[in-house]
Formats: structure tokens, sequence, C-alpha cells
């Protein structure tokens, strides 16, 4: 964004800088939004995270070329990223208390693969089509993310029958198969 960013702007232009701090403003509002979603259940607020994620990506490269609409895009931009990787990086500590080291040691070698290889993966695409195909490229692929937490939380929110004293153990064997 930052190339798409100078190109419109010029490469002298402060305004380059000022666009990269509002969605930095958006995304440092994790520490006072993500208490608004815990409020709410942080696996619904997830999903509807992820789906929110699929228009902004794919809106945001349409929008570089109107100055006003640009700014008034980033800040939620930066809020939506940030609630994305707050969500998930706590959802994930709250899976295991045993294994959360590993859970979370796995979650940042991912985290760090995503940015080396989100930023290598589409540079002939952008070098070919521009940023604007980059953003709908990654709002095509945001759905596989989606997909499954819509699916994890439809499922999750099922009612389950109760597993009776007795029955814990053929319950157990049951889970383990």
């Amino acid at each position: 964004m930052n190339t798409t960013l100078r190109d419109h702007f010029g490469a002298r232009s402060s305004l380059t800088g000022v666009m990269i701090l509002l969605y930095g403003l958006g995304f440092a509002t994790s520490f006072t939004i993500g208490r608004w979603a815990d409020g709410l259940g942080k696996e619904r607020v997830r999903t509807a995270v992820l789906a929110e994620l699929v228009p902004a990506l794919a809106g945001v490269p349409l929008v570089t070329e109107w100055t006003a609409l640009l700014v008034i895009c980033l800040v939620p931009w930066g809020v939506l990223h940030s609630l994305a990787v707050t969500l998930l990086s706590t959802l994930l500590s709250e899976c295991s208390e045993r294994h959360r080291g590993t859970v979370l040691a796995f979650y940042s070698l991912a985290t760090n693969l995503a940015v080396a290889l989100g930023a290598a993966l589409p540079a002939p695409l952008f070098t070919s089509h521009g940023f604007t195909a980059v953003g709908w490229a990654r709002a095509a692929i945001t759905p596989l993310a989606f997909g499954p937490s819509a699916w994890m939380y439809v499922r999750d929110k099922r009612p389950r029958p109760a597993v009776q004293p007795s029955d814990q153990e053929g319950a157990a064997k049951m889970l383990t198969h």
C-alpha cells in the first residue's frame, strides 16, 4: 500500500505518512476494543470481523484515488485488522492451558511466515496489475478463514446432550475415536 500511496500523493508528500498513521491509529485500538469484543463474545466478533474484512480488503485499494474516502476507510480497516489479530491470539491462548506456550509459538511462527510470504507472493501480481489486484486477491482468500470460523461458531452454539456421570467413560472413548 505504501507504494500506491507514494505513487498517488508523490514520493515527498507527507500525506503518505498521514495515511499510514491513520491505519496505525485504527490498529492501536485493540486494547480498548478488545474489552468490547469480550462483552459481545469473542467467537461471534471474530466471525463478524473476518466477514467484514472481505469487502474492506477489496475496497481500500479502490478508494486510494479519493483522498477523503481513503481517510475515512483507513481507521476502520486498521480496527478490523487489529481485532482479527487480537481475537485470534486471545482465542488460541484460551484453547489449552497445558499447551498454551506451544500453541502461541506456532501462532507466532504462522504469523511471521504470513507476513513474509504475504509480502513476497503477491509481488508479481502487484507488479503486473497493481495494488487493486492484490486487494482483490486478499479479499478472495479471506473466506478461507471466515468459512471455518463461521462453521466453528455455529457448531459451538448447537445444543449438546448432557453427559451423565456414568456415561463419561463412554463419551471419552467416543471423543478419541
